[in-house]
């Protein structure tokens, strides 16, 4: 393996990334039942790509059928599960 001799001092240095945006996470989620629980658990929104017969259901209240919605449209509204053929991004803060 080469070392490389012209890095000096580079190494020593942290990068700090802050988050800028509302949201900082993002989960594709395009399996026939996902439960948003554990690492997936905390979800404060979603963007719908492609319908199909997904069925979404809120942290509370009834669920809502994705073909009701819009697509490419980021809605704030907290998930527990996303069921169906379709193709949902679940974003986390």
């Amino acid at each position: 393996m080469a070392t490389r001799k012209d890095a000096a001092g580079i190494s020593g240095r942290t990068i700090t990334i802050e988050n800028n945006g509302k949201f900082d996470r993002i989960k594709t989620i395009s399996e026939a039942n996902t439960i948003l629980t554990g690492s997936l658990q905390g979800a404060r929104g979603f963007i719908i790509e492609s319908a199909g017969n997904t069925v979404l259901s809120p942290t509370k209240g009834d669920v809502i059928n994705a073909s009701a919605l819009n697509t490419k449209e980021l809605y704030e509204i907290g998930l527990v599960r996303v069921s169906g053929s379709g193709k949902v991004h679940v974003v986390y803060p």
